[in-house]
């Protein structure tokens, strides 16, 4: 059923294709699935190109550009200014029934993203391509112009909260490195007690627990490839679970342990852990070694193993070179700063609160991110009317007590 005011249309009746050639000076960005259009140097795999601006597509301010291999994910992306985009994307030009802000959303809807999928050819999915003639086809109900630059308006109100706390998580992140540093620093250079990590406990080992194994219930397991991934410093949720039968020929963390990765892909990554501080039952998968000690703050002891001055140390003592791996009997060789416990307990306590406090933002940015998600369910659909300006403040105010 159309809602009440929206009407149907094609694609085709909301964006033109432009071809304009790219000029000299101009940033070239990429699109990408989850940031939308970014500069291209910005990228972690940066794509080299032999082409002039003049053979790239030019890219105005409310354009949008998507990239054909990939619009049936929903990879596009609207542009803020003049820029240069590689000529396979497709870059679109709107007309004056489309809001761009609105269509930047619209085009992230489960539904258009189902249609970008449906209108595209290919004989497998690495082989889909949406071009701009069957682009155009694609039949679409959308609002009138000025509900669509409300709806806008509030999905970028919320976009900018969810940036906010972003930006704050980032930046407490960094303050932790820095803070971890310097406390790191602090300890090596004082004149406590050099011991060697196997003199203060004891190691033994992960067993079995392969991904397959794995379900989303059960007992909790942590697995090696999830140290590098999941956790970090300190074990603070679980992401796989186990059966009791699974579990029962499996290791179990007790309480304190340190769990390192016994193999990796770098010597600068290996030997990477955490501290066991929870008290429920837990098992270890292989390639984890476990270290048990009664006598240090394991918090504060992950955090020195994983400091640069003992990740060093680590390196020395990797093997191998496609894959690296480091012994037990290597890692009780390393060479730690021993605090009294009293000094261990309130540097961990530091740390720890940092890291709560970390997790209750990104736990705040979770919740924005599934608000945004319903409210544009809402909104793309007709679902939720924006008719009113009060509507719109009270969205908007909402978006902005989170930020």
């Amino acid at each position: 059923m159309v809602p009440e005011g929206w009407r149907e249309c094609k694609l085709g009746e909301l964006f033109e294709s432009s071809r304009e050639k790219g000029k000299p000076g101009l940033p070239t960005m990429s699109v990408t699935l989850n940031e939308g259009l970014v500069l291209r140097e910005s990228l972690e795999r940066k794509t080299e190109t032999n082409l002039s601006s003049e053979e790239h597509l030019r890219i105005r301010n409310g354009y949008i550009a998507y990239n054909m291999m990939r619009m049936w994910q929903g990879a596009s992306g609207l542009s803020h200014g003049e820029a240069l985009v590689s000529p396979a994307y497709v870059v679109l030009k709107p007309t004056p029934q489309i809001d761009p802000t609105f269509a930047s959303y619209f085009f992230k809807a489960a539904r258009t993203i189902y249609l970008f999928w449906a209108y595209s050819y290919g004989l497998t999915k690495d082989r889909l391509r949406l071009y701009y003639p069957d682009f155009s086809l694609i039949p679409v109900v959308v609002p009138p112009i000025d509900e669509q630059k409300r709806i806008g308006e509030i999905l970028s109100t919320w976009d900018r909260a969810i940036g906010a706390v972003k930006a704050l998580i980032e930046n407490t992140e960094l303050q932790k490195r820095a803070s971890v540093r310097r406390i790191f620093c602090s300890v090596l250079s004082q004149n406590w007690p050099e011991t060697e990590l196997g003199t203060l406990g004891k190691f033994r080992k992960g067993s079995g627990i392969s991904r397959g194994e794995c379900t989303n219930s059960g007992i909790p397991c942590i697995r090696y490839g999830e140290i590098y991934t999941h956790h970090h410093d300190v074990v603070h949720s679980f992401s796989s679970y186990v059966s009791p039968e699974i579990a029962a020929s499996s290791t179990k963390i007790l309480p304190g342990d340190i769990l390192f990765t016994a193999s990796g892909e770098t010597a600068d990554e290996i030997g990477k852990c955490v501290a066991f501080t929870r008290e429920e039952e837990a098992y270890a998968g292989g390639d984890i070694i476990l270290f048990s000690s009664t006598e240090i703050n394991p918090v504060f002891l992950a955090y020195q193993l994983n400091s640069p001055f003992l990740v060093r140390q680590k390196m020395r003592y990797a093997q191998g070179q496609s894959v690296v791996h480091i012994s037990a009997t290597n890692l009780a060789k390393l060479k730690l700063r021993m605090p009294e416990r009293s000094i261990q307990d309130r540097i961990a306590s530091i740390l720890l609160d940092l890291d709560c406090y970390i997790t209750d933002l990104r736990q705040e940015n979770q919740l924005l991110l599934d608000e945004k998600k319903a409210l544009m369910q809402q909104l793309l659909t007709g679902k939720r009317r924006v008719k009113v300006d009060g509507d719109v403040d009270r969205i908007v105010e909402e978006a902005a007590a989170h930020g």
